[in-house]
């Protein structure tokens, strides 16, 4: 609606909304520090998100974007030159943190997945509602971009709702952190594995395309007109790799976890977490929220 008005929310209003509503209900379990952060520093992530129980957990950096009014995202934004899903990769792994895409999207969207239209979780059916904000790796979004034949269409149906990192078996009293963790990881080696798939088809159309003009062939490349076809849409890389094209299934995610335990929280998100004033560690950040699940 906003679209059709003229006057679109922005990413940081709807980030904003969304996470000082999780403040507002529930307020036992989450902290959140908000930063005041120059306009010229807004070039990297936009919140830190800490899942944590006790002293130890993990934490993930975090880049919103808007839905575009046709159902795209601005992926290719830059920054002195620089791709910002260059700089939220380089800020997360500094920070000891996963980098990951959150994505706010409107009902002009749904899913193809294998015998239903929308992401189903161990509680029950999926909504349209559950497509209001997905989460995809950073990398994922990275393959978007390096592939021109991939886009933003691929990220977004690569993206789950962002609910079900959390969304336990019913029968469940209280959250694992670990298999939240272990959910997590599996996005982020998922979006490896999309990102080297991506690399790996960019080089052989490339290869494809010096070979055509050495031979002054000047067809215009056809899927199946030649042997590399198969190699570049089923390259080893995607063969081998943990990824379902379709999203990433808990169960499987569950399966494949390993069993090293949670890493220590950085000092400065357990001063956060007891009350205390903190710093943001970069300018970039506009919040920092951790959430208990312990509680």
């Amino acid at each position: 609606m906003d679209h059709v008005n003229g006057s679109p929310a922005s990413e940081e209003e709807f980030t904003k909304k969304n996470l000082r509503r999780f403040r507002r209900l529930h307020q036992d379990r989450v902290q959140i520090r908000e930063f005041h952060r120059p306009e010229e520093a807004q070039n990297g992530a936009d919140w830190e998100w800490w899942f944590y129980s006790g002293r130890r957990g993990f934490g993930m950096r975090v880049q919103a974007k808007r839905m575009k009014r046709g159902g795209s995202y601005q992926l290719k934004y830059t920054v002195r030159g620089r791709l910002q899903s260059d700089l939220l990769v380089e800020d997360a792994q500094a920070s000891g943190c996963l980098p990951a895409y959150v994505f706010y999207n409107h009902r002009n969207w749904t899913p193809h997945t294998p015998g239903h239209a929308v992401f189903d979780c161990p509680h029950g059916s999926g909504e349209q509602a559950h497509l209001g904000c997905t989460i995809v790796s950073a990398h994922t979004v990275r393959a978007a971009i390096l592939d021109p034949t991939l886009g933003p269409r691929y990220a977004r149906q690569q993206s789950m709702p962002w609910h079900t990192i959390l969304c336990d078996e019913p029968d469940r009293k209280e959250a694992a952190p670990e298999d939240t963790h272990a959910v997590v990881n599996f996005m982020h080696r998922t979006g490896l594995a999309h990102l080297a798939w991506a690399e790996t088809s960019v080089a052989l159309r490339a290869e494809r395309s010096e070979r055509d003009t050495a031979k002054g062939d000047k067809r215009p490349y056809v899927s199946g007109d030649h042997d590399d076809a198969r190699a570049i849409t089923e390259p080893a890389a995607w063969v081998d790799s943990p990824v379902s094209p379709s999203g990433i299934p808990r169960r499987l995610a569950l399966r494949s976890a390993n069993d090293q335990p949670l890493p220590d929280l950085p000092e400065r998100v357990v001063a956060m977490i007891a009350g205390h004033d903190v710093q943001p560690p970069d300018p970039r950040l506009m919040m920092s929220v951790a959430i208990d699940l312990a509680t």
